[in-house]
């Protein structure tokens, strides 16, 4: 999001409404226009590194248990298929 007022306010409403990256955004340019002066601000820049940090985290973990659910499926599905060619194969030659 573009930002035009890079105040507090703004920072603690988008972390409210969970855009963390848009509100480290903001308290990192306070950060530097404070020249690391204040706390405040910068706790809440670690606080939302943190934060965007364990995201990532669990969202890599969601595509990978996501992924691991389709490749057991096709696992699954081939076994089946494998065995389902195999007893075609073997009342095809029974005729």
């Amino acid at each position: 999001m573009a930002h035009t007022y890079h105040t507090r306010e703004l920072a603690k409403t988008y972390e409210g409404q969970g855009y963390y990256r848009d509100a480290l955004d903001i308290y990192s340019r306070l950060d530097q226009k404070l020249q690391g002066t204040d706390s405040d601000v910068q706790a809440a820049c670690r606080r939302l590194e943190t934060r965007l940090a364990e995201t990532e985290y669990r969202n890599r973990e969601t595509r990978l248990t996501g992924l691991f659910e389709k490749w057991f499926t096709l696992l699954w599905t081939v076994h089946h298929l494998t065995t389902l060619n195999h007893l075609m194969s073997q009342t095809g030659s029974r005729k």
